[in-house]
């Protein structure tokens, strides 16, 4: 369990969550902050003040930043596709997708290097074989 502090901006204004809620991961506190910032917008909007300015700061326990939830992203959120990188994912996720990204690239080039290693050590052998023939006449 991540016990989450959703501390919220809105605009200079800023408040702390002294409470906090507890989560099984980090991503499904960030389905809540999403859900969250659904249910504010109506509510920002009927008081007339932009949601655009308001946010999300979502730490941890020791003050560890896990993620920011710009509201705009609420809007942004209507109709596109998501990619495997989208900067706009919280920060852990999006590092996390991306490393992956990245470690399977690099996982692919180790593979093609060893079977290239491979070969070139089968073709040595083969060559040491025919000298050590060659050197027992």
């Amino acid at each position: 369990m991540t016990r989450c502090y959703f501390n919220f901006r809105q605009g200079a204004a800023y408040s702390v969550d002294d409470e906090g809620c507890d989560f099984a991961t980090v991503e499904d506190a960030y389905l809540a902050a999403v859900r969250a910032a659904q249910d504010m917008w109506r509510e920002l909007l009927i008081r007339r003040e932009d949601p655009r300015e308001c946010a999300f700061e979502v730490r941890d326990t020791r003050g560890n930043d896990l993620f920011t939830l710009p509201f705009i992203e609420v809007l942004d959120a209507c109709g596109r596709p998501s990619s495997a990188y989208n900067p706009k994912l919280p920060g852990a996720v999006a590092a996390a997708l991306h490393n992956r990204q990245i470690a399977s690239r690099a996982l692919s080039d180790m593979s093609n290097v060893m079977k290239s290693a491979r070969a070139t050590l089968d073709e040595t052998i083969g060559l040491l074989h025919k000298v050590s023939k060659i050197a027992d006449l």
